[in-house]
């Protein structure tokens, strides 16, 4: 799992040019794009949603992909989106770097869009205590009908400030990221089925290597970060594979505990005796072990998959690679990392013009029209569609690939298109049924005691993780490590997600 934290400046300048106009809901929502009547304004007045809408959207790779006369606001999809919704929608993109800046500087201005997306959980929270955004709570039960198939009560719940929700987690209906992965092809030749335990982890690849000369298991953990990544499978088998586990009804930090000793010292065999990489904490990209053989697992992002087998193709040697299930510890744990979690959020600012306009777009792109053009484009032009089933070829796809972007959130439907047309499926559904271990703190407010240190903490984790792996430090000291783990924040932070956790 992997966990950014956003810098941001101050944004205490707001209050000081915010408005507390409102309006309570009264009527139903109507069509969206509709004048109906639907808010009572400040004058007694109804309130009608305006036909110009501002959007604001994190910056996304695929706007760089528009070709020819199109552009981010002319185009045939964002033209359907305008005649489907009924709005005159413009979108404008935040700076890739250091989007929070820009967000700070766009709330204090008094200019702000209609919608607007925020990066990450801490710059969120600090605007709701500001009071820069519209409440949704209103809004959401009577304009948003549709939100319901794209967040969860708890994932909205995980938002609330002072009771009241301020907005609409970016689903990421993405559940598979990094996944064991294995030369089939290798093991076949030594007849050998896949290891579903580290015990037969263990003795497969001692077999592998006596056969084959050949150090089994690879792995590219030399950037922040990539060590829990990359590890992650084997973790999960020692119940430790996210940053936080549930003991004694409490949130303790995995990285000191008996069972994280023990997933360490089962490393450490395996480097030691040969079964591991020895690069493994300099490698960049492992991937080329898989492709010339001197490696036959790994753990790579899904999509990887089908790199190492068109590769190994070219070769035309017979190779190929399959993702395979998490090993089982003796508890009977496994599993792989949860994508899916949400870690950029849509609001509405609370100087919004058209508030009830941006509502209203919102249920239109959570419906089912919207998600087909998002994901398809537009039928007998970009797909073709016969009793329910969409196809469409990859050329097609790709002169479209920048249609996403107009997504505020994304679905099961529109994920299943994009890899279908991506030929990624066969590396990605197989993984689905196995087991996800829940990190609890992505469904905790943001606590600065804890988000402040967490990246300090999980650096200085990996660090020491594999100086014990390779001998650099002694496991006699692993208690000592956990006092210094505590001592630079560990026991401050915890204590303080425990103020929420246990309350909860």
């Amino acid at each position: 799992m992997v966990f950014r934290k956003k810098t941001a400046i101050s944004i205490g300048v707001i209050m000081c040019i915010l408005f507390m106009s409102g309006c309570s809901t009264s009527k139903d929502a109507g069509p969206a794009g509709t004048e109906k009547a639907a808010a009572t304004s400040a004058s007694g007045g109804e309130a009608k949603a305006l036909k110009d809408l501002r959007i604001t959207r994190l910056y996304h790779g695929v706007m760089e992909q528009f070709k020819g006369s199109d552009t981010m606001n002319n185009n045939k999809i964002i033209n359907k989106l305008r005649e489907g919704s009924g709005f005159n929608i413009q979108y404008e993109s935040l700076p890739n770097e250091n989007p929070s800046q820009k967000t700070s500087i766009i709330f204090a201005s008094g200019d702000v869009p209609d919608i607007i997306m925020v990066a990450g959980k801490s710059d969120y929270f600090k605007l709701a205590k500001q009071g820069a955004l519209e409440p949704l709570d209103d809004l959401i039960a009577k304009q948003i009908p549709n939100l319901s198939t794209m967040a969860s009560k708890e994932a909205l719940d995980a938002l609330r400030y002072d009771g009241k929700v301020y907005a609409i987690p970016y689903r990421n209906a993405l559940k598979v990221g990094n996944g064991l992965i294995e030369r089939a092809d290798i093991l076949k030749e030594l007849n050998l089925n896949a290891p579903t335990t580290i015990d037969e982890f263990t003795s497969t690849m001692k077999t592998i290597k006596e056969k084959k000369s050949i150090t089994p298991l690879t792995m590219a953990t030399s950037s922040a970060g990539s060590f829990f990544d990359g590890f992650f499978p084997f973790a999960a088998a020692y119940g430790v594979a996210t940053p936080t586990v549930v003991k004694d009804g409490k949130l303790k930090f995995s990285w000191v505990q008996p069972e994280y000793k023990e997933f360490l010292t089962t490393l450490k065999k395996w480097y030691d005796e040969g079964l591991l990489d020895p690069e493994f904490a300099v490698n960049k990209d492992s991937k080329e072990k898989l492709i010339n053989g001197t490696a036959v697992f790994n753990t790579l992002y899904f999509s990887s998959g089908i790199d190492v087998d068109k590769a190994l193709q070219d070769k035309k040697t017979g190779g190929n690679v399959q993702f395979i299930a998490p090993p089982v510890g003796k508890d009977g744990k496994s599993g792989i990392q949860d994508t899916s979690v949400s870690t950029q959020f849509v609001v509405i600012p609370k100087q919004a013009k058209n508030k009830l306009g941006a509502a209203q777009y919102l249920n239109y792109l959570y419906s089912k029209d919207a998600d087909v053009l998002i994901n398809y484009g537009v039928k007998g032009e970009d797909y073709t569609e016969a009793n329910g089933e969409y196809t469409q070829t990859k050329e097609q796809s790709d002169k479209i690939s920048w249609r996403s972007m107009y997504g505020l959130g994304d679905t099961d439907f529109g994920i299943a298109a994009r890899l279908k047309a991506k030929n990624l499926l066969p590396y990605y559904e197989p993984q689905l049924k196995y087991n996800k271990p829940r990190e609890e703190t992505n469904f905790a407010p943001s606590i600065e005691a804890y988000d402040s240190k967490f990246t300090e903490l999980r650096n200085y984790a990996e660090e020491n993780s594999m100086k014990f792996i390779m001998g650099k430090r002694d496991l006699s000291e692993f208690d000592k490590f956990v006092q210094e783990f505590d001592a630079k924040g560990g026991k401050t932070a915890i204590d303080a997600v425990n103020e929420w956790y246990t309350k909860k």
